[in-house]
């Protein structure tokens, strides 16, 4: 059995949202366990700052700004990828943004289509550029949420996305498994960080904050980052070398 910290040994991944909570600890744990890693953010500064602590800490990385809703910068940071990978061996495809916190009767259109491109076009982008240069054996990770497949109140935008994103990645995964590449998806329900804060903040100015739910584990705390990372590196290793076309849910039992 390979050594975990040797898992990603000569291999080539990229990353977007690398800026965030998750994607900038899954690229620190791709490097530190060997892979040469391109991080992709539209937040130049945030990325800078990531790549420059993984560099000190050994990590062989390259940050390229690239916002996910523009497809031009996408395939400019595939290339590169692929240039300073030598190839392309693993995707975590995670930017995404919330959106409007609001009744579907208060939403605003024009902020509704920016979630929808982001969270669905520009993972659509980021799929249709990488795919074609995964190698045998290359997986894409993408960054569903337990909003992939239940409902939330005052979030339709964003679960509307996430659902449209599990049917990319189910799509997907039939269309190159031929090829012997796999797609497949980490769903978490809330995780610990900035995104549920500002999921919270606008729940409790509408004076809806979901009460905690004493069936998950722990009473039904939020993930923490480094539970949803431990997932997303087993999806991008071998050791998840048939799981394909589905979705990890990691959620303490929420949605059970």
């Amino acid at each position: 059995m390979v050594a975990a910290r040797d898992r990603f040994r000569g291999r080539s991944a990229l990353v977007t949202g690398a800026g965030g909570d998750i994607g900038s600890a899954v690229a620190a744990r791709l490097a530190a366990e060997g892979a040469k890693v391109t991080l992709v953010d539209r937040d130049r500064d945030a990325l800078d700052g990531v790549a420059a602590a993984i560099t000190r800490g050994g990590g062989d990385v390259r940050p390229y700004p690239a916002d996910v809703a523009v497809e031009d910068e996408v395939a400019q940071a595939v290339a590169a990828a692929v240039t300073f990978g030598g190839g392309l061996d693993c995707v975590f495809n995670n930017a995404g943004v919330t959106g409007p916190v609001a009744p579907v009767t208060e939403l605003d259109l024009a902020a509704v289509a920016r979630v929808l491109q982001v969270n669905v076009l520009g993972a659509l982008a980021v799929a249709k550029h990488t795919l074609p240069h995964l190698k045998a054996g290359g997986v894409l990770v993408q960054t569903g949420s337990t909003a992939s497949v239940a409902g939330a109140p005052h979030l339709a935008p964003y679960v509307m996305s996430k659902h449209a994103l599990l049917g990319l990645t189910r799509a997907a995964a039939k269309e190159v498994a031929g090829r012997g590449v796999r797609v497949c998806a980490i769903s978490p329900g809330p995780v610990q960080g900035r995104m549920m804060a500002g999921i919270d903040g606008g729940r409790e100015r509408a004076g809806t904050e979901p009460p905690p739910n004493p069936l998950a584990l722990d009473g039904g705390r939020y993930a923490r980052v480094g539970e949803v990372v431990d997932a997303v590196l087993f999806l991008l290793s071998d050791d998840a070398s048939f799981v394909s076309g589905s979705a990890l849910v990691v959620d303490g039992g929420r949605l059970a």
